[in-house]
């Protein structure tokens, strides 16, 4: 009991705050109010590392999705530009094949 009350004043490990969590459940009368309100400050404590966890994802995520949108414009815009220079030298290629009198293109 005196180790778990001394560990109350710095962060105690997730295993101590499991076993103040048993504690709670198997026996809420014997309770200690310091076990609680270690076992609070611990479940506090985890729930805010975890919210900031999910914030940082959620932010990495919507950076890698603007990224790849970026991209996909930028590979349209190539595309688009092959698109139109294949077509323009279809189009002298066919021209050329006409002048010559010769069928390139079958």
């Amino acid at each position: 009991m005196e180790e778990t009350l001394q560990g109350s004043h710095g962060l105690e490990s997730n295993e101590t705050a499991k076993e103040n969590q048993a504690k709670i459940e198997s026996s809420p009368n014997e309770v200690n109010v310091s076990d609680l309100i270690a076992t609070l400050k611990n479940v506090k404590t985890e729930e805010q590392e975890l919210l900031s966890k999910r914030k940082e994802l959620q932010t990495t995520q919507n950076d890698l999705t603007n990224q790849v949108k970026t991209e996909i414009d930028a590979k349209k815009t190539v595309i688009s530009g092959l698109k139109s220079e294949i077509a323009f030298l279809q189009n002298k290629c066919n021209e050329l094949e006409r002048a010559l009198g010769i069928p390139v293109f079958e």
